[in-house]
């Protein structure tokens, strides 16, 4: 687990504690070493749903996600995490099948 770093996560999103405060995720121990300041908050990115619009850059405090510190359009969005809040289970769904994705085919079988 020490090689947990910023840039090889899988996965950057926002999503909200209810998991965690009705029992249905654990906690499992600490990363040794971890530092705050190596995580910053990531940008995320807004996109109309229809098109129209441009895509909105939204940068977040890293002390307080829920303070917007930067609004802005941009030109291009590729590859920025979604800046909707996801709920837990739709983040199992998301881990489950990019976890899925990176496993080894016979690891796939069940």
């Amino acid at each position: 687990m020490d090689d947990q770093r910023p840039d090889n996560a899988i996965l950057r999103l926002k999503f909200g504690d209810l998991g965690l405060i009705n029992g249905e995720w654990t906690l499992h121990g600490k990363v040794p070493n971890w530092n705050r300041s190596e995580w910053p908050m990531p940008d995320f990115v807004i996109r109309d749903p229809l098109g129209f619009r441009k895509p909105l850059l939204v940068r977040y405090s890293d002390t307080d996600p829920m303070k917007i510190v930067a609004r802005y359009p941009i030109d291009d969005d590729h590859g920025m995490p979604d800046g909707s809040t996801s709920g837990y289970g739709a983040v199992e769904i998301k881990m489950t099948k990019l976890l899925r994705s990176m496993s080894p085919p016979s690891a796939n079988k069940s």
